[in-house]
């Protein structure tokens, strides 16, 4: 069943949020080597744009045209480049971003630098990030009538811990330079201390409160090799280690027959959410005549699911989604043009993904056949994806007369990118030995701006981005409520959905405020 998500109310049917895990998962931290999987077209924020970028007003630009403040971070042999006619820089990146309908938003603060002494090059950058409360996972939920009826003699709840909306973050970086051989081999980390997930709280319909807690770890090796003309091949791998814990409770309802009355009773649940990736990624990039430049990258993610949580969207059954693993791949060509005062280009990536996820019965399970034995699988799901993304971009610089004081040139920039995701799910019930197949596809667009001030020391950028064709589950116009779906505690299978949920249309709106200072 094909559906369209330009609308703003939009539907899903429950299998769908199986892989809904590896999309915040595969964020951390979102950037270009890590590919992003999702199954619903949730908007995830942009709580991950950590460092500055001098292409992302020109929609994120970079297979072909080389990104000089961003680039260091994704692969650390490009910390060379950062260097090359100067001892350094220094940078900080405030960023801010806001979902709309009050569905979320935050703020990240980073300050670091990259020095060179030699051939030897090193940095050091670290951030703090304060994430707002959507506070909209309990005031938009009505339960059932009869499920929840408060009494006098109801118990009391549990204490509730305060969750923290903090995230903290530490990045490392060190290299050295073979001047004779054009290369270059770096190394970096990126340790994450999380404490907030920016939509999770969205994510456990009627639940009573979240608590997360857990990091990630990403570790880069890379390498950059350089010829005259300004032809250049790199190579890096990566590891990403994803750990999180949702520590949830729920209110429980149940008769007391002592009292001859519902009372509610407090229970925790502690979701797991781990996520292990490798994965290496090859670019090329070359000169044309008259200042235009090709270049073509291809990128590996294998990713390894030990534990998915149990997500419970309102109107759909609960999923217990236990081990799978994921093989996805990005490939790309771009095409850029840089003038001496116009930059433009376009870039062009294909991004197959196949994924396989299944949950287990831990004791054994009766069904037509016979029966399975513990350890068995109840259900498994196959996800075949072939996505699509389309950057493009164009940036002005204007120079100024002396008349201005210190300020060289003004540069203005805009850009727009189109990611197309679109899926078929396979999906076999092992226990009532059925087979259900279901397609589902979308698009996400975003636009971006900036404009940059260089000074004789200094520069000065801003950049904005809005990304639209996404929604949040649990946002909606006011006075309008939803009850979840029912959900049978004791199952350890998916059955067939009885219902579905409903996603309102929001927008994610980024600015970013950058200020890099070269040492000389």
């Amino acid at each position: 069943m094909q559906r369209s998500w330009f609308s703003l109310r939009s539907h899903v049917h429950a299998p769908a949020v199986a892989l809904l895990a590896c999309a915040l998962a595969a964020t951390t931290p979102l950037r270009a080597q890590l590919i992003q999987v999702k199954t619903l077209p949730i908007a995830d924020g942009d709580q991950w744009r950590l460092f500055p970028s001098a292409n992302q007003g020109i929609g994120d630009l970079s297979i072909a045209l080389p990104d000089s403040l961003h680039d260091p971070f994704e692969n650390p042999a490009k910390g060379s480049r950062l260097s090359e006619r100067s001892r350094g820089l220094f940078f900080g990146s405030p960023t801010f971003y806001s979902v709309s309908s009050h569905a979320g938003g935050g703020a990240t603060f980073p300050v670091g630098g990259i020095l060179r002494r030699g051939s030897t090059f090193g940095g050091l950058a670290l951030a703090m990030q304060e994430i707002d409360n959507p506070g909209t996972r309990s005031s938009n939920v009505i339960f059932p009538p009869t499920a929840l009826v408060t009494t006098a003699d109801a118990a009391p709840l549990a204490p509730q811990a305060t969750p923290s909306r903090q995230n903290r973050f530490a990045f490392g970086t060190i290299g050295h330079v073979f001047r004779d051989a054009g290369i270059s081999v770096g190394a970096n980390a990126l340790w994450s201390g999380l404490n907030d997930i920016d939509g999770v709280d969205l994510l456990y319909s009627g639940s009573q409160n979240i608590v997360q807690h857990g990091g990630s770890l990403d570790v880069r090796l890379g390498v950059l090799k350089e010829w005259s003309g300004r032809r250049s091949l790199e190579a890096m791998v990566l590891h990403d280690r994803f750990d999180m814990t949702h520590d949830v409770t729920w209110l429980d309802a149940f008769w007391d027959p002592n009292t001859r009355s519902t009372v509610q009773r407090a229970r925790i649940d502690h979701n797991l959410d781990r996520t292990t990736t490798w994965g290496m990624h090859l670019a090329y990039m070359q000169p044309l005549d008259s200042g235009w430049r090709v270049g073509a990258i291809a990128t590996t993610n294998l990713m390894s699911h030990p534990k998915l949580p149990d997500y419970q969207i309102a109107q759909v059954m609960t999923i217990p989604w236990d081990p799978g693993h994921t093989a996805a791949y990005d490939l790309g060509v771009g095409i850029a043009r840089t003038t001496r005062l116009t930059t433009y280009g376009v870039d062009a990536i294909y991004e197959p993904i196949r994924t396989h996820t299944w949950g287990e019965v831990p004791d054994s399970l009766a069904n037509p056949s016979g029966g399975l034995p513990a350890g068995s699988k109840t259900t498994e799901n196959w996800f075949r994806f072939s996505n699509a993304i389309l950057r493009s971009g164009v940036a002005r610089e204007f120079p100024l007369d002396t008349m201005y004081g210190a300020i060289r040139s003004v540069r203005v920039e805009f850009g727009l990118t189109w990611r197309s995701i679109g899926y078929t799910l396979n999906q076999t019930d092992h226990v009532a030995q059925v087979n259900n197949r279901q397609t589902e596809s979308w698009a996400e667009w975003t636009r971006t701006w900036g404009f940059a001030l260089r000074f004789s020391d200094l520069q000065l950028r801003y950049t904005g981005r809005m990304t639209t064709g996404t929604g949040r589950p649990g946002v909606v116009p006011d006075g309008v409520v939803f009850a979840p779906g029912a959900v049978d505690a004791a199952s350890n299978f998916l059955s067939a959905p009885s219902a579905v949920t409903s996603l309102t249309g929001v927008s994610v709106t980024t600015h970013q405020i950058a200020v890099s200072v070269p040492i000389r």
